[in-house]
């Protein structure tokens, strides 16, 4: 997969720098993407251990584009520094290709996963993702309109070696509104393979499918810069290990409830069903990549954020985060800054 996502780039790069520079349409421009972030956890870590993440994602980069920006190859390095350690920790490369055409956009290659139309929900994708996997590594496909999107994804999170697994994710989002209403599905699959030397221990082959499905309302109040968006459906989990070939498929209730004002926002999301991810922590990481406390028969988060900087090239971020569970409370306390600085070399 990867051997294909590079001869992919190659090719657009010989066509950007080579076929259409008779007809001076290249721009290049160099970038920074810095991701500063600090992440606090206490309480009861029946679902999850407390514990604290900081650190600094570092990423230089270069962009070459056509004029009218269809064609774009994109190639760089993302460093990974956590607070405390000594060194800068390991890092991944970001190289990939896009396409971008009336509403049409392709991504090829080794991609910051903040491209993606959508950010899928923590249930989903949990939020330390984005702090040490902030690249996806396949493909990308995403169509817009004025109402709504369809974006597909595959990617591909580990080769299989004579040690490793052979793991990869296949996912769609989808959401189209009607006016004020809007009806949507995200979900992915996530197969985890066996390594060369055959059966590893602790676990076989296993499948796990997660599937969310949900209607819903969006207002959006441009005058006093607000927005509210409330969202209902279930939560569906297919997961098998297939040394026994037992499928497991609970399923739940999800309610979503976003509001934002200004640089105010506050997000609560409720759970309540079957206990979902059934081999529970020992799956967390491998083929589990959604959120732990959904293991909890019902679950309550509740998100506090303000942007304390909004600017065009950074905004910094301050939130309180508490779960609630049948087992008791965990509260996170977080900081995130983000930043983007670019610079034309070539217009």
């Amino acid at each position: 997969m990867k051997q294909i996502c590079l001869r992919v780039i190659v090719v657009a790069f010989l066509f950007l720098w080579g076929g259409s520079r008779p007809l001076k349409a290249q721009q290049a421009v160099a970038g920074v993407d810095v991701f500063s972030f600090f992440d606090n956890s206490e309480g009861d870590d029946t679902y999850r251990p407390s514990q604290t993440f900081g650190g600094i994602r570092f990423a230089p980069q270069l962009t070459l584009a056509t004029a009218d920006a269809r064609h774009r190859v994109v190639g760089g390095y993302d460093f990974l520094y956590e607070h405390g350690t000594r060194q800068v920790g390991e890092g991944s490369p970001r190289l990939y290709y896009q396409y971008a055409n009336q509403g049409f956009r392709v991504l090829v290659g080794s991609f910051p996963r903040t491209l993606m139309h959508e950010q899928m929900p923590e249930y989903l994708i949990c939020d330390s993702i984005r702090y040490f996997r902030p690249e996806v590594t396949g493909f990308d496909f995403l169509y817009t309109t004025s109402a709504g999107h369809f974006e597909a994804f595959l990617d591909w999170t580990q080769k299989r070696t004579d040690t490793e697994r052979e793991q990869f994710m296949a996912g769609i989002s989808t959401r189209f509104r009607l006016g004020w209403l809007q009806v949507g599905l995200e979900g992915y699959y996530y197969h985890y393979a066996l390594e060369n030397q055959g059966l590893a221990m602790g676990h076989h082959i296993h499948d796990n499918l997660v599937a969310h499905p949900f209607v819903g309302a969006l207002w959006d109040w441009k005058a006093i810069e607000a927005t509210l968006d409330v969202r209902a459906g279930l939560l569906f989990q297919a997961d098998r290990d297939r040394g026994d070939s037992q499928w497991h498929s609970p399923v739940g209730f999800v309610g979503d409830v976003d509001g934002r004002w200004q640089r105010f926002s506050l997000h609560e999301t409720f759970y309540g069903g079957m206990s979902q991810q059934h081999f529970g922590n020992s799956g967390f990481g491998e083929y589990y990549w959604g959120d732990t406390f959904v293991q909890s028969p019902w679950y309550s988060r509740t998100d506090l954020s303000y942007t304390i900087v909004d600017g065009k090239h950074a905004s910094l971020n301050t939130g309180l985060i508490f779960h609630f569970t049948d087992k008791g409370m965990l509260w996170h306390q977080m900081l995130t800054l983000r930043s983007d600085l670019s610079f034309v070399l070539i217009p």
